[in-house]
């Protein structure tokens, strides 16, 4: 297997906020309790019944020297925090990459509860000694979140993004790898937290006729000096 279409696989694990699909799970299988993702509970409460307004800062400070950590912010407990956790955690993947495996498992394990979180931070551990050894040289990662869905579960929120994220595999390729990403929000320790995750492909726009835009070297070049820093 060509080395672009291991590391899609890779990564997409690493996605969940664990580094999310790459690696946390593989293609489409699920980590936490296995029957935490699907539909809304019985008489959950509608998006218009979440509880009181809620604010604290996500623990975390940076791992291991001074890595810059996305997950730093404020979510209200509502709905709207379910989500927006949701999303800064599977951002939070493009620095996780850049990680130790160690720092990396430990990150994750700082976004989950304390149920899930030692499973999550092995997963993610095992996931990038793999891609260390894979690509000693590292990869560049941008993760763009499309469109997301909340479903109410009890006190819970299951939360699904579509996301599109773009690899750069140095002086090999850069490939693009379409995914949806899910979760279950739970709140606890004064903050939202992931319970269980699960990652698939998909679903994927049709291709054009066009081939990719540039070598990995021009691609970086062109994107010198842009940042997501203020768009969510």
């Amino acid at each position: 297997m060509r080395a672009s279409r291991w590391l899609l696989l890779l990564v997409a694990a690493l996605a969940g906020g664990s580094v999310v699909s790459l690696v946390m799970g593989g293609e489409g299988s699920g980590r936490g309790s296995a029957s935490e993702m699907p539909g809304p509970t019985p008489g959950a409460p509608t998006s218009g019944q979440a509880e009181p307004v809620e604010t604290r800062s996500v623990p975390g400070s940076p791992v291991g020297g001074d890595v810059p950590l996305a997950v730093r912010t404020t979510f209200e407990r509502s709905e709207a925090g379910a989500r927006s956790a949701a999303v800064a955690f599977l951002e939070v993947t493009e620095e996780a990459v850049a990680l130790s495996p160690v720092e990396a498992a430990d990150l994750q394990r700082t976004m989950a509860t304390a149920g899930f979180g030692a499973e999550f931070a092995a997963d993610t551990e095992q996931r990038m000694t793999e891609l260390v050894q894979a690509v000693p040289g590292g990869i560049t990662l941008r993760v763009a979140p499309i469109e997301a869905r909340s479903i109410a579960a009890g006190e819970d929120w299951l939360v699904s993004i579509w996301y599109v994220q773009a690899i750069t595999i140095a002086d090999e390729s850069v490939v693009d790898d379409w995914r949806t990403a899910s979760y279950r929000m739970r709140w606890e320790d004064d903050t939202w937290k992931i319970a269980s995750f699960e990652s698939k492909r998909g679903p994927m726009p049709g291709r054009g006729t066009q081939p990719p835009s540039d070598t990995p070297t021009r691609f970086e070049a062109l994107l010198s000096g842009y940042s997501d820093d203020g768009l969510n």
